[in-house]
């Protein structure tokens, strides 16, 4: 009777869990969300999870959507199948009270340093199962050793949130935080006044995670207005001594003005990505290029990766996705080059499924791992026409996709062995801008020429020999990644002296040593009363070689905001992997890509943006129109 009650229960036990898979919800996608990629492990945070609701359930076949509470992850350290729900790990969100809790918003930003997870920016969720109170401003925490959540004690600029800027996980030690918007539901007190219209700021933040000091630099010279939300953003390390950002299309107003200013009816708003923008991370400063070649349509709410060529003679930018104009519609799933330092676009594939609110992470070396997002919609970047703007085919199996930067395919699988060879220069873009795979491009301007020399300096002033892969959010660093930066100034005339008279006196010292060998020998010969027959070795200088550090990247460096008088910080970058004791051969910083948001900037008038998904967040220390006006009286 035991053996048969112990055989009923384990039917019991098989068939519940049966039916809890089948009642599982099916994944639709996921939006308006968060994600990094560091030491090899993707992190997911924040946004909107829609789902197919289950079979047994009244709403089958119906797309409802949720609020994620935990952290996601994957190890990207082992080979995955997009299609395997296996792969997902997850980091617990516990709830007391709105003011100790962790949030879950959306188009926020999550950074790390491979030991810690920090939680910055976003909005609440307007979904009407979602609570309204928005929690206190401030920097969430999570101790990846102990487990723990904490809030952050920030120090440098005040802490307010910001949404919809762009956002590059540069390295282990800093991150960066370009623009955006501030937006009532992003922050308690600006809710409070009543006022409901978001405006765009100014401003480039700088995170350091070694202090965790907020700092912000000017926009000013970005563009017109200094201001761009929903934008592409990158950074490529081995151009010039630390680095320079660049940043493209998005959206941008007048700081300080309301969502009201922004005209649905044309693409004034837009900023057309034939006008790049480029910022030299050593004199924070910004330049504008103009670019030719396939350029794409405006758009926002898209992302990017970059890799450098093997020999540093070209950096390709990837570009994916982004919501076009609401009136012209004009939105493409092509993947875009634009090649740097010439400022080419290039068109490298043509697909046909546009996708937006997703975020793009370097995986490896030459992968980039498409994460969330969704099929935009006639005026709607936000899918509402259900199960068919669900990710159901494998391409976007999970909301995950990858794309091959070395064949220009899309995959479903990633092995990281093969994803650890090196970034490739694929034939589309080298018969552009010449060269082969391995780099030697000899287009290495932009057609209408350098819109000044001091750019062209810094285009030329690229490490050579760098192959440097850099992306918007994947970050790692090799176990001495500490060491100093291996000087390369010129000897001084002193130096070059000094070496001159030591090189003589050792070569004086030799001679007499020599002459004392020699006269030994004779005397040893002339003493003995049998000749020595035996052929002796030439003498041989001693041989020693030379070590050629290779190129090491400095940390992207932050600046204030206060008339740009900053004092600056320097670092090593992150090196990564590749030849003799495989370092220093490529510096890797995240970009990026666009932070996707919410859809409250739709180009719609403010009574249709605040019936979407509303955020928007203003930075620490921006300032808006108005308050320079103030400080000016």
């Amino acid at each position: 009777m035991p053996r048969q009650y112990m055989s009923l229960k384990l039917l019991a036990i098989s068939l519940c869990c049966h039916l809890t898979v089948a009642q599982d919800a099916i994944f639709c996608n996921r939006m308006f969300h968060a994600s990094t990629v560091v030491n090899n492990t993707l992190y997911v945070d924040g946004g909107e999870l829609r789902q197919i609701a289950a079979t047994n359930s009244t709403s089958y076949g119906k797309v409802a959507a949720t609020l994620p509470t935990t952290v996601a992850s994957i190890d990207l350290a082992r080979p995955w199948n997009n299609a395997n729900h296996s792969i997902w790990r997850h980091i617990a969100k516990p709830y007391a009270t709105l003011a100790t809790s962790p949030p879950s918003l959306n188009s926020g930003a999550i950074f790390s340093n491979g030991s810690s997870l920090w939680l910055y920016g976003g909005s609440i969720n307007r979904l009407p199962n979602a609570s309204q109170e928005v929690p206190p401003n401030g920097i969430w925490r999570y101790d990846l050793g102990s487990s723990d959540w904490s809030r952050a004690a920030p120090s440098g600029e005040p802490v307010q949130r910001l949404v919809q800027g762009s956002n590059i996980d540069a390295s282990l030690s800093k991150a960066y935080y370009l623009g955006g918007t501030k937006d009532p539901f992003s922050d308690p007190a600006f809710l409070s006044t009543g006022v409901y219209d978001g405006y765009a700021v100014e401003g480039l933040l700088t995170f350091d995670k070694s202090n965790q000091n907020f700092q912000n630099v000017s926009t000013v010279g970005m563009n017109k207005a200094g201001t761009m939300f929903f934008g592409f953003l990158t950074s490529i390390s081995s151009i010039g001594s630390q680095g320079v950002l660049i940043a493209f299309g998005g959206i941008t107003s007048d700081a300080g003005a309301s969502w009201g200013g922004l005209n649905e009816n044309t693409e004034s708003n837009f900023l057309p990505l034939q006008d790049i923008s480029v910022y030299d991370i050593e004199t924070q400063r910004w330049y504008q290029q103009r670019a030719s070649g396939d350029i794409p349509t405006g758009r926002y709410d898209g992302c990017a990766v970059a890799a450098t060529a093997s020999d540093g003679s070209s950096h390709s930018i990837y570009v994916f996705g982004g919501w076009g104009s609401p009136v012209t519609q004009r939105t493409d799933g092509n993947v875009y080059v634009l090649s740097i330092p010439s400022f080419t676009w290039i068109r490298v594939t043509l697909d046909t499924d546009p996708r937006n609110g997703h975020k793009c992470h370097l995986m490896g070396t030459h992968h980039m791992l498409v994460v969330g997002g969704c099929l935009p919609t006639g005026f709607n970047g936000r899918p509402d026409r259900g199960v068919e703007d669900c990710d159901t085919g494998p391409k976007f199996s999970q909301g995950l996709g990858i794309f091959s930067l070395n064949s220009h395919t899309w995959t479903t699988d990633y092995d990281p062995g093969a994803g650890a060879n090196r970034y490739q220069v694929h034939a589309s873009i080298s018969k552009v801008i010449g060269g082969t795979e391995t780099g030697g491009a000899t287009k290495r301007a932009p057609n209408v020429g350098f819109s000044s020399d001091d750019l062209r300096k810094l285009m030329s002033s690229n490490q050579p020999n760098s192959n440097a892969s850099v992306t918007n959010t994947t970050v790692s660093e090799p176990p001495n990644a500490q060491q100093k930066p291996t000087s390369s100034r010129p000897l001084s005339k002193g130096a070059i002296a000094g070496a001159v008279v030591g090189v003589t006196v050792a070569a004086l010292i030799l001679g007499i040593v020599l002459y004392l060998i020699c006269h030994h020998r004779q005397s040893h010969r002339k003493e003995s009363s049998t000749i020595d027959r035996s052929i002796s070795r030439p003498w041989q200088p001693v041989l020693f070689n030379e070590i050629y550090a290779a190129p090491v990247g400095h940390e992207l460096r932050s600046g204030t905001l206060e008339d740009n008088r900053a004092k600056m910080w320097q670092r090593q970058e992150v090196s990564d992997t590749a030849e003799i004791y495989e370092m220093a051969t490529a510096s890797r910083s995240h970009e990026l890509p666009a932070l996707p948001g919410s859809q409250i900037a739709k180009i719609l008038p403010p009574d249709a943006l605040h019936s979407a998904l509303g955020d928007g967040k203003k930075g620490a220390g921006q300032y808006t129109s108005q308050q320079r006006r103030t400080a000016k009286k």
